[in-house]
């Protein structure tokens, strides 16, 4: 079988290459930029790659192709396959016809949390052994495993639920392709301004998702956030709740950050049992609470659980170590929303509290880059005691009434006792990073949901 992707170089479409691979097809693609590390990593799986877009590049013989999200009318090669009645999917509907499809769906969907869960789910029925190894599609890269894909080995499929748009054919959530069996919903904020106009329109598509589930299958849900209960409300599906707060089929208690790790107990009627994690961030104690309680349904020993929660790694960009010097140590995290800032940082105070906390931040995403965000954004970061802020990734082309004001957020904190910098050219924040006197005791924080100009890899080499 030979497939052709249209758009191949986002991670996405380079990790379904992937699975295509594992399943032995011949696959080909193209795209205009190939940056690392996906130019290597597509390199070393022998995929035929075409630069730039063309309608050559389609073989004459293909079984079909797949568009990625990235892909607009007027390509030349979608017109092609448009033209000519080739067969073609989406990214997400190929995910389901050739790689889900026939197996339990697992689903974790959600503002904040759903790469760590997917990751810890698939860890934890991978640890499970046998009847349980599980396929996978992971949006960021497990730090257990050799890549963020696989093929499954049993009846199971983890998949990231992505709420964003499909692709220019399909204007729905990709998430609404994977038909979930099992359903996780860990935090539902507002987000994605540019695809959803309004709230009460993002909340509609977990609405959708939610009645996707069967009357058989199982929503665990996040109970701290009222958007999550109103999906949820008139679902035909079992919901079982976790939280810290209110009462919860299983209750959240006595988080204790305890020199490299933390502790936490799950109480669940008269029971209760406790479990360490080397993560960071308390946060992670909801993250891990939606996987343990799937584990506990599918049957497996608490003992496999707890011994997976202890051992998992979690996931590439989440508060990882980037770097150590002295007393100073670097942190990268995937910040894309002003509650993940906010309790990023929180978390870094808290292991932390007596570093000087540094903080770099890049507003990359559609919706940080304009003003929705404007009167939470900047106590998000009152944590932290010095704060290198930059300015909007390409302001110019975001009009000025929709805009980020940068410069508000600025004196808010310096109101506020604030140390803030504001800079536009990432060489500013690299001068910084070399004059600091890294024998002091201080924690250095990166956050961005994009490249930050390379300034983590700038980092690492210091």
């Amino acid at each position: 079988m030979k497939v052709f992707l249209n758009g191949i170089a986002g991670t996405g479409m380079s990790s379904l290459a992937g699975l295509f691979k594992l399943k032995g097809y011949d696959v080909f693609g193209s795209d205009v930029n190939f940056y690392p590390p996906v130019d290597k990593i597509l390199e070393n799986m022998k995929v035929k790659l075409f630069n730039p877009y063309n309608a050559e590049n389609i073989p004459k013989d293909v079984d079909f192709c797949v568009i990625g999200n990235i892909v607009s009318r007027g390509n030349p090669e979608a017109e092609y396959i448009l033209n000519n009645g080739v067969e073609y999917y989406s990214m997400a509907e190929a995910l389901y016809k050739y790689f889900i499809k026939g197996k339990k769906s697992i689903v974790a969907a959600g503002t904040h949390g759903k790469t760590t869960i997917a990751s810890f789910i698939t860890y934890l029925l991978d640890a499970a052994g046998a009847g349980f190894e599980p396929g996978f599609f992971i949006g960021g890269k497990p730090r257990d495993f050799n890549a963020n894909y696989s093929i499954s080995g049993s009846d199971y499929f983890v998949i990231e639920g992505d709420e964003y748009e499909t692709s220019f054919f399909d204007r729905s959530s990709k998430f609404l392709k994977y038909h979930p069996f099992y359903l996780i919903l860990s935090a539902l904020e507002y987000d994605h301004l540019d695809f959803f106009p309004s709230e009460s329109i993002y909340l509609k598509a977990f609405q959708n998702l939610v009645n996707q589930v069967p009357s058989q299958g199982l929503i665990v849900m996040n109970n701290e956030y009222p958007m999550n209960s109103q999906a949820v409300e008139k679902a035909f599906t079992p919901v079982v709740a976790y939280g810290a707060s209110g009462n919860p089929d299983y209750l959240i208690k006595n988080i204790r950050h305890r020199e490299d790790h933390y502790t936490f107990t799950l109480a669940h009627g008269a029971q209760e049992t406790v479990f360490t994690t080397f993560l960071a961030g308390r946060y992670n104690a909801w993250n891990l609470t939606a996987g343990i309680i799937l584990g506990l349904h599918l049957g497996i020993p608490e003992k496999t659980i707890k011994e997976a929660v202890e051992n998992f790694k979690g996931v590439e960009r989440r508060l990882n170590k980037i770097n150590h010097i002295g007393n100073t140590l670097f942190l990268e995290d995937f910040a894309h929303h002003p509650t993940a800032i906010k309790e990023t940082l929180l978390s870094v105070k808290e292991i932390y509290p007596q570093k000087k906390l540094i903080v770099l931040f890049e507003p990359r995403s559609w919706s940080l880059r304009r003003n929705f965000f404007q009167d939470r954004l900047g106590v998000s970061f009152l944590d932290a005691d010095e704060i290198f802020f930059r300015e909007v990734y390409q302001k110019e082309k975001i009009p000025a009434d929709q805009r980020l004001d940068v410069p508000k957020i600025e004196k808010e904190l310096t109101a506020a006792g604030k140390s803030v910098t504001v800079f536009e050219d990432v060489r500013t924040a690299m001068d910084f990073l070399k004059s600091l006197d890294y024998q002091r005791e201080q924690v250095v924080v990166i956050l961005s949901n994009g490249s930050f100009d390379g300034l983590p890899d700038f980092v690492r080499g210091l």
